[in-house]
């Protein structure tokens, strides 16, 4: 016993002997990295707080008669403000690229549509909403989520919510709104049309969040991310070697070939390069694949959205219903590519717990998620969707919608006439 003991205590002052040679290497490196993630989170922080963000409720005009597309211009101008932060006003003041969180809101029946901004920002997210639909209101209101109790679950109300990602690589484009076309008539059916449906059978103290919390990406994603997906589909090999990969790949070529080099028959090379049987890339492809490919290429060359994605139900108990829960999750799934992508909840932030300190651990979950759509967080599993795929999912319903969840503006914007006196 008293021979292991010793072997233990030798193992330690051996690591501790160690430790005081190189000591001076470790602890800088080790102290660098933690004050950098430690301040780089206060940093950014304490600039979040200084944003004075705003909620802007936006009632949409009645005659709305264009597709979604349009909405991309609105995406466009919010592109526009990446700022092309350097590295100093990263990680020293915390900077950012601003964040601005659409959100599709029912409640009892009515749907509402939000953006939350920077105040800063507000002028030009008006001017872009203008630009796009005349007659559109727009109005500062107070923060709905307000109205429901800040601890959830309680005696009277509970709720569901899960977070939301991509099935695929972020490049690969969801089902956008050139995909809903009605066959017979060629009119486009809205992507949103099930979803004001879902709203309206909402009944009292029932309520359903969807929340998109985006910021603009740096226009290198292409060359960064979105060009390695479209090589990685056609099977170009773009890994790149370390010194050290090379060295052993190298000598691993030499140990394999050594022996068939010695003792097999000599082999001359040809002058000529090899000839190849492959066929062209467009006769290799099947004609999905062909689609795959000409919307992945199509998507990655418009600007880049990082974005969190949320839904919650929330609800008194005695009228909290899982159809509602079910239909939501299911208006997602319309927007499913089984070609291209599709939205999946993430498993963990679901509000559900088994087997073990069931309730507690359930209870927390629904706190925390809460909690999250109320700070607009991004906190966990982000991903990006380009200006066509947020049209897709966030616009103004158009004039096709009959809902009676939809509240329409009763005003029309316009111009001031020209021939108004001077004074």
């Amino acid at each position: 016993m008293f021979s292991e003991l010793s072997s233990f205590f030798d193992f330690f002052i051996r690591i501790f002997l160690i430790f005081g040679k190189v000591w001076f290497l470790i602890l800088p490196t080790f102290s660098w990295f933690l004050f950098k993630n430690l301040w780089g989170r206060h940093a950014a922080i304490g600039w979040l707080m200084t944003q004075n963000d705003i909620l802007l409720e936006i009632i949409p005009p009645q005659d709305v008669e264009k597709s979604p597309k349009i909405m991309e211009g609105f995406f466009n101008a919010l592109a526009a403000t990446d700022a092309g932060m350097n590295k100093f006003a990263q990680y020293a003041l915390g900077k950012m690229n601003p964040y601005f969180s659409l959100e599709l809101v029912g409640s009892e029946g009515a749907a509402h549509f939000y953006i939350r901004t920077p105040a800063f920002f507000r002028d030009l997210v008006e001017s872009a909403l203008y630009a796009q639909y005349q007659g559109v209101e727009i109005f500062q209101v107070d923060d709905y989520t307000g109205n429901i109790p800040a601890l959830i679950p309680n005696d009277e109300w509970t709720l569901w919510g899960a977070d939301w990602t991509l099935l695929k690589d972020d490049a690969y484009p969801i089902k956008t709104y050139k995909y809903f076309d009605e066959d017979v008539t060629g009119k486009m059916i809205d992507p949103l049309a099930n979803y004001m449906e879902i709203i309206s059978t909402l009944g009292p103290n029932q309520h359903l969040w969807l929340q998109y919390v985006v910021q603009p990406d740096r226009p290198q994603w292409f060359d960064e991310w979105g060009k390695t997906t479209v090589d990685e589909f056609l099977g170009k090999n773009n890994e790149k070697f370390g010194f050290f990969d090379r060295f052993f790949y190298d000598v691993k070529e030499i140990v394999k070939n050594i022996f068939p080099a010695l003792f097999g028959p000599v082999e001359f090379s040809s002058l000529e390069s090899p000839a190849t049987d492959e066929q062209p890339l467009e006769f290799r492809l099947t004609p999905g694949e062909k689609q795959t490919l000409a919307s992945l290429e199509e998507n990655i060359a418009k600007s880049m959205f990082s974005v969190k994605a949320r839904i919650l139900c929330i609800g008194r108990k005695e009228n909290f219903s899982m159809i509602n829960v079910a239909g939501a999750s299911a208006m997602l799934k319309e927007f499913s590519d089984n070609h291209t992508n599709q939205f999946i909840p993430v498993d963990r932030s679901k509000t559900y717990a088994d087997y073990v300190n069931v309730d507690a651990r359930k209870g927390s979950r629904m706190r925390r998620i809460l909690e999250r759509y109320r700070d607009r967080d991004d906190s966990g599993v982000t991903f990006h969707l380009s200006t066509t795929e947020l049209a897709t999912v966030f616009h103004l319903p158009d004039m096709s919608i009959v809902s009676p969840s939809v509240q329409f503006s009763s005003a029309r914007r316009g111009g001031a006439p020209t021939n108004l006196p001077t004074t």
